[in-house]
């Protein structure tokens, strides 16, 4: 009977969309918008944006402006093929570098000798120090040289243990990444004086260090092992950054320094070998054209300083994506930073929970109290502001899904991913961010069309179910959108009207990038004299600061980033694994481009780079499903 009832459903729901369908598109209003998408449709492929990124056989291959923007990376690959073969022979036999990978080993393989010799040169170094300045040691670090010289004794790979571990194993499942093995390092770096050398070295500059500050003393081995791994495996850069962008509070230079680094490596690694190759798509040529817009804009900026150092921020976040484009080459190593990247957001969503149970340091300082309850509280975990919470979590939840969706029904990790996929969807609504709810519910419009259509037949039953189960703070939230007597729609809506005094003003060139720019001239243009940092809207945003060159640019990148994903979800069967997960990060994407039309999203810059990671990550995966399906054809 059940089964019945629900058929019924589902064919009635069937029957009555298609019948609006087919009158619709009898109607004259049908008829006029397939003109109007039609004409547009041709106008877009003779715009000049799309013109330029075409040859005459309308593929990017060899055009001009793609050779423009590639040029930097051509001059890599010429210095390349100039000094290549040298410099690797250089840095392979360069002692300095030999001894750098010998750190970098021992650290990975956690051998004991190694580390007690660290720790032993840091706390002598330290205590000569202690005593050279005040006459006296301190006792807990003399007790520390003690313990670091038991260490020495034994030569033990405490990495090794990790295979055999049932913890270990526990967690890889949870994750669903029980293929990962803990050999990873070279145990014939292990072995012999050298180790001992880097250890002692960087054990003394650790207790130099400790000796001004013993927290920046305690990150220094941590730092050089990071920078040394990163130097060598530039991949390892692109993990570390896509898990702690979120989760780096109050500043972005870390995560900046990161990405730089991480950069930079990749540069010195394509030079010193000559099979590298820079990967040439249409997003990279629309990226390097977006940054040169806003360059140029910068630079007849009303606050030119302050606007190239905002400039400085966007070229290494959006840089990054040829970073991932060109490590991420394999299927396992993008899956693997896919979960990674669910993993961070679900710490981040836990905290922000946590956040809300225990009421630490939230505050209703985002609530109209006039129209929402006093004690309606907004979370905002590592993020610093609530909208910024929600955006995040906009490309996180569609990630988890589709883990939890794919992954086999008898593993660990299908439970452990619907577990996160619940707790960021409560953070989510903990955000009480109306703007990141209307973004999510338009990706999960998209998933649910693309993926599968018959779930429409539930979304009825679920608008019944909502009050019952939503609280009331978020129902009256849900509610008050477009209500101008709340403070917050009219306070958006009066800096809209302001920005857009400044658009037709500034139209062609825009007034500079930042919010020392934005001061200089929206007073000017202000409604009810509010003052605000930005207008509120990431597409007015960019009229502001560049004119229409840089919304226009922005808009290729994002109509060239659709097309490419959109011909790898065709090339993927509908149901597999690459496929949904495509169709779940296009998703996340749009829901958040939704959201940019109530709030600047690109104003913290960790949720800007997070967004330029996942379209990186998505343009990836589209290479290397296509990559895969053409082996399996030519098999």
């Amino acid at each position: 009977m059940h089964k019945t009832m629900k058929s019924i459903i589902i064919s009635g729901v069937s029957d009555v969309s298609k019948k609006i369908a087919s009158a619709f598109k009898s109607s004259k209003l049908g008829a006029l918008i397939d003109n109007l998408h039609a004409k547009a449709g041709r106008s877009w492929e003779k715009s000049i944006i799309t013109g330029s990124f075409k040859t005459q056989n309308g593929k990017t291959k060899d055009s001009f402006l793609k050779r423009l923007t590639m040029s930097p990376f051509t001059f890599l690959e010429f210095i390349s093929n100039k000094i290549g073969d040298k410099l690797s022979v250089a840095i392979e036999k360069s002692v300095f570098c030999e001894t750098a990978r010998t750190f970098v080993h021992n650290f990975m393989a956690l051998n004991t000798r190694f580390f007690g010799v660290m720790a032993l040169a840091m706390t002598i170094v330290y205590n000569i120090l202690k005593f050279s300045g005040t006459g006296y040691i301190n006792k807990y670090v003399a007790i520390m040289s003690a313990v670091s010289a038991l260490f020495v004794i034994p030569n033990i790979n405490i990495t090794g243990f990790f295979n055999t571990s049932k913890l270990v194993d526990f967690i890889k499942a949870c994750a669903g990444v029980k293929n990962i093995t803990f050999n990873f390092w070279d145990d014939t770096k292990t072995k012999g004086v050298l180790r001992l050398i880097a250890g002692a070295l960087v054990g003394a500059v650790t207790g130099v260090v400790m000796y001004v500050s013993p927290l920046l003393g305690i990150l220094v081995p941590f730092a050089v092992f990071g920078m040394l791994l990163v130097f060598e495996y530039p991949i390892t850069g692109v993990y570390a950054a896509v898990f702690v962008a979120p989760l780096i509070p109050f500043s972005s230079m870390p995560l900046a320094g990161i990405c730089l680094w991480t950069l930079l490596s990749l540069v010195i690694k394509s030079i010193s070998d000559k099979n590298f190759k820079w990967k040439r798509e249409g997003v990279g040529v629309a990226l390097i054209l977006f940054l040169a817009v806003l360059f140029i804009t910068s630079l007849f900026s009303f606050a030119r300083t302050k606007s190239l150092v905002v400039w400085a921020m966007y070229f290494v976040f959006i840089s990054f994506y040829f970073a991932i484009i060109n490590t991420i080459r394999t299927k396992e190593q993008l899956y693997g930073l896919l979960r990674l990247f669910v993993i961070s957001g679900a710490i981040v969503a836990l905290y922000g929970v946590m956040q809300y149970v225990f009421g630490w340091t939230t505050t209703n300082a985002w609530i109209d109290e006039e129209m929402f309850e006093e004690d309606t509280m907004r979370v905002y975990s590592t993020l610093a502001n609530p909208n910024v919470l929600g955006e995040y979590l906009l490309l996180v939840l569609p990630v988890s899904i589709v883990m939890f969706l794919k992954d086999k029904a008898k593993s660990l990790s299908k439970w452990v991913y619907l577990a996160v996929t619940g707790i960021a969807f409560l953070c989510l609504i903990l955000t009480q961010s109306r703007g990141c709810w209307l973004g999510f519910m338009v990706s999960a419009v998209l998933f649910i069309t693309f993926y599968e259509g018959r779930w429409w037949a539930l979304v009825p039953l679920a608008l019944c179910a909502m009050p019952f189960v939503l609280p009331q703070t978020v129902i009256e939230r849900l509610l008050s959108i477009g209500d101008m007597g709340d403070s917050s729609t009219s306070y958006r809506v009066f800096i809209w009207m302001g920005a857009m005094g400044i658009v037709r003003n500034y139209f062609m060139g825009g007034i500079g990038m930042g919010e020392a720019a934005f001061a200089e001239v929206y007073p000017l243009f202000s409604y009810n004299a509010i003052i605000a940092p930005h207008s509120h809207n990431t597409f007015l945003q960019l009229l502001v600061e560049g004119g229409i060159p840089a919304l226009s640019v922005f808009i290729a990148v994002l109509a060239v980033f659709f097309k490419n994903t959109h011909n790898g979800y065709r090339l993927c069967s509908k149901k597999s694994y690459d496929g949904t997960m495509l169709l779940g990060l296009a998703s996340g994407v749009v829901g958040f481009l939704f959201q940019s039309m109530f709030d600047y999203t690109f104003y913290n810059y960790r949720v800007m780079a997070v967004f330029f990671m996942v379209i990186a990550i998505t343009i990836a995966l589209s290479h290397i499903a296509k990559e895969n399906i053409n082996e399996k054809e030519n098999n």
